[in-house]
């Protein structure tokens, strides 16, 4: 569909008028928050002209009215109702549309068994998506005689279907299927026979899947450009593979082929601009008659030895030596080039040339890499978007030339010799949004200089254990707008085509790898220096953190009580300081913290009510003026019992007590979800994703409730 803003009859984005008749011939009400059984009063089918209605990202379901008002809107041509609410068998009704040209069912709550017959009277059929459904069969009666001779893309992804959809098979014309996170087990080649038209097949995540070719003659797909066989418990190049002349993708990724791969053992491939072969049992793969190839990634494999190029994702192996100066004539200006050597022994210094090329993501962390961090960006430059160097054994400066690299989202410098001070220089850049400079030798006074210089976009900020001194930096706290606006921001992650960035944060006391970045993910850590003076109350300003440390400084003076207004904070490390006074009753009403620690520090009574009837007597080590519970220590006065939670609210959606469950589960805001990330594979389940995601929009959308 093609959706454009109000012509000079219509003055909606949201329909799309004919010109010359002034008729509706469009609604747009998708993503319109809108709920409830699907629209069957007269109103809507009153348009009598409607060709295209969107009514996708609501939480419609289909009400048994729906069957005697479709067939009122023949004219309709394009139906798109994914990311709905509708549930129980697929509508018979969408039968009765006989111009349909695009029907959109995907991601929704259909079930059950769906003769394919009941379509046979879509003759104008081009697309048809039933994927992320819980379909147990998609059948067709044995006598049938039908065809959808204009459909040209099927997508039966995720629809727990053990069946390959037979009528398929006599559709010449046929380019796109997709039959991804299913059940099916046996494919027999002799169904693809007359698809000659067919570009893209998708059979991932099938496990195990065995493709069957019963027919003397080799099976060639002369269009077959598109191959994903990914997560299907294959261990070796069937016939079926090695045949496929055409293909410029292929995606072998997360089986189990093992061994050597050896010119001498494939003569096949050599239109490949796409390979992917991560999450096997290499040991050996010698690819240089590849030549056209674009992306190869032997990532998560069992390779030694030297690095040979023209590997550019081989994360994960056990490479040693030194990083070839070769791998720079790989570069082509016209390609996005990702460069991740990550999680290998490689040594030795950076090639220079390295440095040079144009590339968006250069990953060379948990190495054993050394010598200084040569010049980056030494002319300007608006590619590189990741340089992740975490974990190696780099010393000296950081290069100023780092300034040039104007679209940095993530700079990970993190474990390594760097001595210098900080590079305030890199305030400007409207991208960067994860900096961390933990664990070198960072040391002075951060000082904001009146150059314009705000880190606006950063989320997540992490100096800690180095040596910086004097006071913490206030005015970058009130110009810290990344971490201020979580509940604007799309929850999502960061990551490209073929590469997702990741971090070390500690949270709640334990380093943990975050193997994907949620956007709504912020965190400041700037423990473990020679900070001092007070905390200031801009810092109350970070609504948005998850995670704050300012432990192990040399702070003094009170906790201030605008940290009550950080409403996502989950962790919060004040310990090992210098701080006094009382604990500022104010973060009694914080209800997504989990931990605390403010041992070494205070006096007076502990608040009490929500998170903080929770918090062990670890929490206040060291405090001997702290009275109260958890303390058996009282305040002259009896002891306060425990509060309860005045109010009570259930969730329309799942009938529980929301409040009670966001507070039991502290960390389930931002932490539960960075684990499901985690959890992912790279070519994650489409249905998982939309799951995590829908909880995370309930849970911001909870949360800004509970903010105001």
């Amino acid at each position: 569909m093609s959706w454009k803003k109000g012509t000079d009859c219509c003055l909606w984005d949201w329909v799309k008028c004919d010109a010359e008749t002034r008729n509706v011939i469009g609604l747009d009400l998708s993503c319109s928050c809108l709920a409830g059984p699907f629209p069957s009063n007269s109103t809507l089918f009153r348009l009598r002209h409607l060709q295209e209605l969107n009514l996708a990202g609501n939480d419609f379901y289909m009400s048994p009215m729906v069957t005697q008002f479709v067939d009122k809107v023949a004219p309709l041509e394009a139906v798109d109702l994914s990311n709905n609410a509708i549930h129980g068998p697929i509508p018979v009704s969408f039968s009765q549309l006989v111009n349909l040209t695009h029907l959109d069912l995907s991601f929704n709550n259909l079930s059950g068994s769906f003769e394919l017959d009941k379509l046979s009277k879509l003759s104008k059929l081009e697309q048809l998506s039933f994927s992320n459904n819980a379909l147990l069969s998609l059948t067709s009666a044995s006598n049938a005689n039908y065809s959808l001779p204009n459909l040209v893309e099927l997508d039966l992804s995720s629809c727990n279907t053990s069946e390959f959809p037979k009528f398929v098979r006599n559709l010449q014309g046929f380019t796109s299927l997709d039959l991804s996170y299913n059940r099916i087990h046996v494919i027999e080649a002799d169904m693809f026979l007359k698809l000659r038209s067919l570009q893209s097949l998708d059979l991932s995540h099938n496990n195990p899947l065995f493709v069957s070719n019963n027919s003397k003659a080799s099976l060639v797909l002369p269009n077959l450009s598109s191959l994903s066989l990914s997560s299907c418990n294959i261990t070796e190049f069937s016939n079926f593979l090695t045949t496929q002349e055409g293909l410029t993708r292929l995606d072998l990724s997360n089986n189990r082929i093992q061994g050597q791969i050896t010119k001498q053992e494939r003569n096949w491939g050599s239109n490949l601009t796409y390979l992917d072969l991560s999450g096997n049992l290499l040991t050996v793969v010698e690819y240089s008659s590849w030549k056209n190839l674009q992306v190869l990634n032997l990532g998560s494999n069992l390779l030694e030895g030297p690095l040979l190029p023209p590997p550019l994702l081989i994360s994960k192996n056990r490479l040693t030596g030194e990083i070839p100066s070769s791998i720079c004539n790989l570069y082509y200006s016209e390609m996005d080039v990702v460069l991740d050597l990550s999680h290998n022994n490689l040594s030795g210094p950076i090639p220079k040339c390295l440095s040079l090329k144009y590339s968006s993501v250069l990953d060379l962390q948990m190495n054993r890499l050394h010598g200084n961090i040569p010049d980056f960006c030494a002319e300007k430059n608006y590619m590189l978007q990741t340089l992740n160097l975490n974990n190696n054994d780099f010393d000296g400066p950081l290069p100023k030339s780092l300034a040039n690299c104007y679209d940095l989202e993530v700079l990970n410098l993190g474990n390594n010799k760097i001595n210098d001070t900080f590079p305030h220089w890199l305030g400007t850049f409207l991208h960067l949004q994860v900096l961390v400079l933990r664990a070198n030798y960072f040391h002075g006074q951060i000082i904001h200089l009146e150059n314009g210089s705000h880190f606006s976009a950063l989320r997540i900020l992490d100096l800690s254990h180095n040596e910086f001194s004097g006071f913490l930096p206030k005015t970058y706290f009130k110009s810290f707008k990344g971490m201020m606006s979580v509940a604007n921001v799309q929850m999502g992650y960061m990551e490209g085509e073929y590469y997702q960035d990741s971090v070390v944060v500690t949270m709640k006391g334990v380093d943990i790898e975050l193997e994907r970045i949620l956007t709504i993910f912020a965190t400041l850590d700037m423990s473990s220096n020679r900070f001092e003076g007070t905390i200031p109350e801009t810092v109350g300003n970070l609504v948005s953190l998850q995670v704050l440390n300012f432990s192990h400084n040399h702070l003094t003076g009170h906790i201030p009580s605008t940290l009550g207004n950080v409403a996502a904070l989950e962790s919060l490390d004040l310990s090992c300081n210098k701080l006094v006074g009382e604990i500022p009753s104010q973060l009694v009403g914080l209800n997504f913290l989990e931990v605390l620690n403010l041992s070494e520090n205070l006096v007076g009574l502990i608040p009490q009510g929500n998170q903080f009837n929770t918090f062990p007597n670890d929490s206040y080590i060291g405090n001997t003026g702290l009275c109260g519970f958890p303390f058996s220590k009282g305040c002259g006065q009896s002891e306060p019992a425990p509060a309860t939670f005045e109010e009570q609210e259930a969730d329309s959606a799942f009938g529980l007590d929301w409040k009670s469950v966001m507070m039991s589960y502290g960390c389930g805001m931002v932490s539960g979800f960075s684990a499901g990330y985690i959890m992912m594979t790279v070519r994650k389940p489409k249905w998982l994703v939309v799951i995590i995601q829908r909880a995370g929009n309930k849970v911001l959308s909870r949360f800004n409730k509970y903010a105001r």
